[in-house]
């Protein structure tokens, strides 16, 4: 309090702790674990520090059954530690391969390159007759409407076109029947 709020009060000490008459001890919390039968009363604090005696004690069966569930723990951690191990060294093995095969494929084809000469399969086929050179009144159209259909149209004469008129009808009347 200051001396400015209340007329007839001390001044303010600048402490700022309240003084006490007495020692005050906090109220004790009742916890209530279990009910006990009427006949028997004990003491809560006696009953309380009995419970934790008894629940801090370990079994024998109880302590081999968490040391057996720490060494499965650790068994399959070691386990899985090792095939993740294998697994790295088939994966670096495998990427090695890897390379060296496209190394091979490299030279392969540079080899297959060097096989086939295509001016000298053309020469070839131009002089047997195979092959002919295009000549400026062959005509090729390319329709670009229509995606991935090429169709080619090679200028014929009449007889040309009656020989396939002829082969075409002859396969339409065999379907047919």
């Amino acid at each position: 309090m200051t001396a400015k709020g209340f007329q007839g009060a001390a001044a303010y000490d600048g402490t700022g702790a309240l003084k006490m008459a007495e020692v005050e001890v906090p109220a004790r919390k009742k916890r209530f674990l279990r009910k006990k039968p009427k006949g028997k009363k004990e003491d809560t604090a006696q009953s309380a520090v009995s419970l934790l005696d008894r629940s801090a004690q370990w079994t024998v069966p109880g302590a081999v059954l968490a040391i057996l569930a720490v060494a499965l723990v650790v068994v399959v951690t070691l386990a899985s530690y090792a095939q993740l191990v294998m697994v790295n060294d088939q994966v670096v093995a495998l990427r090695s391969d890897l390379s060296e095969l496209q190394s091979e494929e490299t030279q392969l084809k540079a080899q297959y390159e060097l096989a086939y000469d295509l001016q000298e399969i053309e020469q070839q086929l131009l002089s047997s007759g195979q092959m002919m050179k295009a000549q400026s009144w062959q005509t090729y159209t390319l329709e670009l409407a229509e995606p991935d259909a090429v169709e080619y149209y090679q200028g014929s004469d009449f007889v040309q076109q009656l020989t396939s008129f002829a082969k075409n009808l002859v396969t339409a009347v065999k379907e047919y029947f």
